[in-house]
This record gives structure tokens, C-alpha cells and sequence, in this order.
């Protein structure tokens, strides 16, 4: 193989990324109010959360929902829910 050909096989790939990321911490509280008056909560299961993020100008929006399952106990520890 002369000089010329290896030359050309030869090819230089230049790529440029911008990576990027970002955190928040966001809080949020959200009161539930059962039909009986509580005595004790015996435990609590968030489930089925989903979350969309979507670029709004210069900003990230996160949105979504979740579901809550509580259990507690009424009527002075006798009964629970």
C-alpha cells in the first residue's frame, strides 16, 4: 500500500456535547382528612406516581401525581381502616 492510500483511510471524527444537569429539593404537604377521628396510623403506601418534565423558556417544570393509601386506627384502638 503506498503512502497516499493509508492517508486516506485514515479519518479524524471531532464531536463537541454539552452535558448538563440539574437538583432541587422541593417539599410539599398535603392533608388528609379520614371520616373517623384517628387514634394511631399503622402505615402508608404512596403509589402509582408518575411525573412529566418538560422545558418551559429557561426553566425545568415538573408536574404529576401520586396515590395514597393509609391505614389507621378509630374508636379508641378497636377498629381500623
Amino acid at each position: 500500500m503506498s503512502s497516499t492510500n493509508k492517508e486516506k483511510q485514515r479519518r479524524e471524527i471531532v464531536t463537541k456535547a454539552v452535558c448538563g444537569r440539574g437538583r432541587k429539593f422541593s417539599e410539599a404537604t398535603h392533608t388528609v382528612t379520614p371520616s373517623h377521628k384517628m387514634v394511631t396510623i399503622l402505615g402508608a403506601w404512596v403509589i402509582n406516581h408518575t411525573y412529566r418534565a418538560d422545558k418551559v423558556g429557561e426553566i425545568v417544570e415538573v408536574s404529576g401525581t401520586y396515590e395514597i393509601n393509609i391505614w389507621y386506627s378509630y374508636n379508641n384502638n378497636t377498629d381500623a381502616t
